[in-house]
């Protein structure tokens, strides 16, 4: 699995005439424990006929133990650049929308070559494997909730309910977190990355959860959004607009023919035609989960990408009504050969 992997990641560079690629991780250990295997923070030099990691003294064992050999003990750039003039690597192709600026300047000596978004094209389209870990990552998040949802009633504080639910994550198998969970309600719900307070929640309120789990490396990310109390009928036609719009988009959605910006704007013309609250739809229509929780495919009104089997990403239209309200509803999705899957259906989201 890794050995294809990293074949794949010698022909996208071999295309562009480059002898080697150095992979720095700056946001986080993705690429390198997706080419790896092995959760360790490093630098990962591929080059024509080898695979190495270059790490610090703090991750050479656990690299050792993981990957059995070819790992140098680097402790800084100089490391890394006398390590690719030994490989005789000449040209070097590097992603420079996750590398520092003082760590491309470090390659002045060589003939660089812009390998940007590489890695996250390889990454999109996810293995078997993958694609379990990721289910199990939202079955277990699914069944955290299970367990905090009898707590949400009014008198609750939001972040009463985001501590539990973080702590049921962890009690059901998850590793941590994917993210700081999100409890908004109210007018706080407006804000789509809220940080969750002590304000209880109240009747008549809408309140949106954003959680997710990880499970060896793999993330899961999921919404829901409650309407506290009486459901009248202007709020249940706000939460049915973002309904039908989640639930449209995901129907229509055809492998190897629906485009990305295609889904987006099935998502829009739905809320647009429902009193026009397309207006408050102020984010992209979802994007791809694997080791990062946000990665390929974005599905947003610019991305032309056409979707295709065994990629993974989410659908998640929300409004946003400024010092009033928010509503979001975020699932999974698995493009199969035929058709998709919803990852970890739940029964909490339906039509008021």
């Amino acid at each position: 699995m890794i050995e294809n992997r990293i074949e794949k990641l010698r022909e996208r560079f071999t295309e562009l005439g480059c002898d080697g690629v150095v992979i720095f991780n700056i946001f986080n250990n993705a690429d390198l424990r997706y080419f790896t295997g092995a959760d360790i923070e490093g630098v990962l030099v591929v080059d024509r006929e080898d695979t190495n990691v270059l790490v610090s003294s703090l991750y050479y064992q656990k690299a050792m133990d993981s990957l059995g050999g070819n790992v140098v003990l680097s402790k800084d750039l100089d490391d890394v650049v006398s390590f690719l003039k030994k490989r005789g690597v000449v040209k070097l192709g590097v992603d420079f929308a996750r590398s520092t600026h003082r760590q491309v300047g470090s390659l002045s000596g060589f003939e660089l070559v812009d390998f940007s978004n590489q890695t996250l094209e390889l990454r999109m389209i996810k293995e078997r494997d993958e694609i379990n870990q990721i289910k199990r990552a939202a079955y277990i998040a699914r069944n955290a909730f299970i367990k905090v949802y009898p707590m949400l009633k009014p008198g609750i504080t939001e972040k009463e309910l985001a501590d539990e639910l973080s702590y049921q994550i962890r009690k059901h198998g998850g590793e941590k977190e994917a993210f700081q969970t999100i409890v908004a309600s109210g007018t706080n719900a407006a804000y789509p990355h809220h940080v969750p307070t002590d304000k209880p929640i109240e009747d008549g309120e809408f309140v949106v959860i954003d959680f997710g789990a990880v499970v060896n490396g793999y993330n899961s990310d999921m919404t829901y959004t409650f309407l506290m109390g009486e459901r009248i009928d202007e709020k249940k036609e706000l939460f049915n607009a973002v309904f039908y719009a989640q639930l449209f988009a995901t129907e229509m959605i055809a492998p190897n023919r629906t485009r990305a910006s295609e889904v987006y704007n099935r998502a829009k013309s739905e809320l647009a035609k429902r009193g026009g609250v397309d207006k408050y739809f102020i984010h992209g229509l979802g994007h791809g989960v694997g080791l990062e929780v946000h990665e390929f495919p974005y599905l947003n009104a610019e991305n032309s990408i056409v979707l295709k089997p065994n990629m993974v990403f989410t659908i998640e239209p929300g409004i946003y009504i400024p010092g009033k309200l928010g509503i979001r509803l975020e699932h999974m999705v698995l493009v199969k050969e035929n058709d998709v899957e919803v990852i970890a259906f739940t029964p909490f989201v339906e039509a008021m």
